[in-house]
């Protein structure tokens, strides 16, 4: 059972990149403004921790062919940061796209008719299964997509159908059809230092109980439907097999692969255009998403990672195993930065 609740835990955790056991979100939050209202003061440290000035941060990030803005999924500054980043790429990249982990590849021509404005939101939600595939409030991306529309830029789905990771969690690689096996990419299992952050992130993750709410909700879609009371009971479906961890490892190969896959594709029919990548924290970093679209040819990929001032180490936890290009340090405010330190004491 140990590998089962790794196995949902991680489908929330790595993407979100939760690390050290911090909760995804921040008192402060967002609220019913939305992300507008998340906005932090924030400083921009690079990869060895030197602090920039805006305008570096800026020239560099526009110098990029690709930006990764990584996010914890429920967390609101973290997407306010996204939405400035885009706002600000928009006006210095003459073709922006959208790259977006939340969509998967199935369902394109969704994100193409809601980029060119003829169906709706509830059409775009409706038809690509968000609730389902997704299920984080869209209201956390709706400014961010709205900015790249109304640049006239592309929506790219980027992600692998959930059919086909599902079935190699519990089945393996080896068990998909040669269909489904031929949606998958290039798949590079031996890359040491993606394995060493993942056998740490699944080592973490063996110990927590973090995420319960979406643990639970995973973990009821994961047993069969219960038989209609009105109806004599049938014999429930074999069980399916516990996730290995090689087999979960390989979904999130296979995760990062697809994105980038996916990404690069999407580049080398459009040599003009510009990406943004909104993808979790635990995808948007050296060893996941921008290694392996270097190694499909795109060099210019740079990548973001948005982190709170928790006022303990958060920050220092994330400097101390440099993955990304640049660390946006986000500052709370004094009174919550003082009511999280006497609540953190309360817990002692």
């Amino acid at each position: 059972m140990v590998f089962r609740a790794v196995w949902i835990a991680l489908a929330v955790a790595a993407c979100a990149g939760t690390y050290g056991g911090h909760p995804p979100t921040t008192p402060g939050a967002a609220g019913p403004r939305g992300v507008e209202a998340a906005g932090l003061p924030y400083h921009v440290l690079d990869r060895a921790g030197h602090q920039l000035d805006e305008a570096t941060f800026w020239s560099r990030l526009g110098a990029a062919r690709v930006a990764c803005i990584g996010e914890e999924h429920p967390n609101p500054h973290h997407h306010w940061v996204q939405l400035e980043v885009v706002r600000h790429l928009v006006k210095v990249w003459p073709h922006v796209a959208l790259g977006m982990e939340m969509f998967q590849r199935p369902f394109q021509g969704v994100l193409d008719d809601f980029a060119a404005k003829k169906i709706s939101e509830d059409d775009l939600r409706s038809r690509s299964g968000w609730a389902d595939r997704w299920g984080y409030d869209f209201g956390l991306y709706r400014p961010t997509i709205a900015a790249v529309v109304d640049a006239h830029g592309a929506l790219i789905a980027l992600n692998a159908p959930k059919e086909l990771t599902h079935k190699v969690a519990h089945h393996g690689l080896e068990s998909l059809s040669p269909d489904e096996r031929a949606q998958v990419p290039e798949l590079d299992l031996k890359v040491a230092a993606h394995r060493a952050w993942f056998d740490a992130l699944m080592e973490e993750m063996g110990g927590s109980d973090a995420h319960a709410k979406k643990d639970d909700k995973a973990a009821k879609d994961d047993k069969p439907d219960k038989p209609d009371k009105q109806q004599p009971p049938s014999d429930p479906p074999p069980a399916e097999a516990m996730p290995t961890a090689d087999n979960i490892y390989t979904v999130q190969v296979m995760w990062d692969e697809t994105m980038a896959d996916t990404a690069a594709k999407f580049l080398a029919a459009h040599p003009d255009a510009h990406l943004v990548i909104l993808a979790g924290n635990g995808h948007c970093h050296d060893s996941a998403i921008v290694d392996r679209m270097k190694r499909r040819g795109v060099k210019d990929v740079v990548s973001v990672r948005p982190v709170i001032d928790d006022g303990e180490d958060g920050v220092a936890q994330v400097l101390a195993k440099p993955m990304h290009d640049f660390v946006v340090v986000l500052e709370l405010p004094a009174d919550v930065k003082a009511k999280m330190a006497a609540e953190r004491e309360r817990e002692k």
